[in-house]
C-alpha cells in the first residue's frame, strides 16, 4: 500500500458505500412503487459516489502536485545534464569525424590496390592464355586455349592499414544518393523493367548499395560507404 492510501481512512469509506451496495444487489423492481424506490436509490447512490470522490480529492490534488514537483525536478536534472553532455557529443563528432576521414581514404587505397592487384592478374592470365595457345600442337588446341573460360584469378586480400582499439569498433554500411535526378529518371523511363524505380524508392535503392556496394551502376545515383563508431 503506498504511503498516500495509508493515509485514507478506507475503512470508513466503506461503510458508507456498502448500503447503497447492498440497496442495489437486492432491488426489485415489479411496480410503480418498487420503480419509484428504485429511482430514489439511484439518487442516493449517485450522491454516495459524489462524497468518496470528495473524500479522495484532497489526496489526489496532493499526488498531481507532488507529480508536478517530481517531473519539474526530473526535467532540470535532465536540463543540467544535457548542458555538460553537449559539448562532449560535439567533441565525439569532431573525433569521430577526423578518424572516419582518415578511415575513408584508406579504405578507398586499400580498394585502389586490390584493382591493380586483380589487374595484374588477369593480365598475367591473358599472357599465360596466348603462351599456351603459341606452343599447342594444333590450332584446334590453340583455340581453345584462347578461348576456354579461365576461373577468376586468385588474389591476395588488401585491408586498409587502420588501427583497432579495444572497446571501439568501426562499422561500414552503404546506402544510395541520388545525385542527379533528371538522369536517373530518364534511366527510369527508358526501361519498362525499371518503373520501380520512376519515383526513386530508397529502400530499393538502398538494398541494391548494400548488395553491389561501388560496383552499382544505376545513372543518376551514387552508393556511399557510410562509417559509424560505437562502442564493443
Amino acid at each position: 500500500m503506498s504511503d498516500a492510501i495509508a493515509t485514507i481512512n478506507t475503512e470508513q469509506v466503506e461503510r458508507e458505500v456498502a448500503p447503497v451496495i447492498a440497496a442495489a444487489d437486492a432491488l426489485v423492481v415489479r411496480n410503480v412503487e418498487e420503480h419509484a424506490a428504485g429511482l430514489a436509490l439511484i439518487a442516493r447512490i449517485m450522491d454516495a459516489r459524489d462524497r468518496v470522490k470528495l473524500f479522495f480529492k484532497p489526496s489526489i490534488e496532493a499526488a498531481m502536485e507532488s507529480k508536478r514537483k517530481a517531473e519539474a525536478a526530473r526535467q532540470e536534472v535532465v536540463a543540467a545534464q544535457d548542458h555538460f553532455l553537449a559539448p562532449i557529443l560535439t567533441a565525439l563528432d569532431t573525433a569521430s569525424g577526423t578518424c572516419k576521414a582518415f578511415e575513408a581514404a584508406e579504405r578507398q587505397a586499400a580498394a585502389k590496390v586490390q584493382e591493380h592487384l586483380h589487374a595484374e592478374a588477369l593480365a598475367k592470365q591473358d599472357a599465360q592464355r596466348e603462351l599456351d595457345a603459341a606452343m599447342a600442337d594444333t590450332e584446334d588446341e590453340a583455340e581453345d586455349a584462347l578461348t576456354a573460360p579461365l576461373p577468376p584469378p586468385p588474389v591476395a586480400i588488401v585491408r586498409p592499414e587502420v588501427a583497432k582499439v579495444a572497446g571501439v569498433s568501426t562499422r561500414e554500411t552503404w546506402g544510395a544518393e541520388i545525385v542527379d535526378m533528371a538522369a536517373f529518371k530518364a534511366w527510369a523511363g527508358g526501361n519498362q523493367s525499371n518503373n520501380f524505380y520512376v519515383e526513386p524508392n530508397m529502400v530499393a535503392l538502398n538494398s541494391r548499395a548494400r548488395a553491389e556496394k561501388g560496383a552499382m551502376a544505376i545513372p543518376g545515383v551514387k552508393a556511399v560507404s557510410i562509417l559509424t563508431h560505437s562502442r564493443r
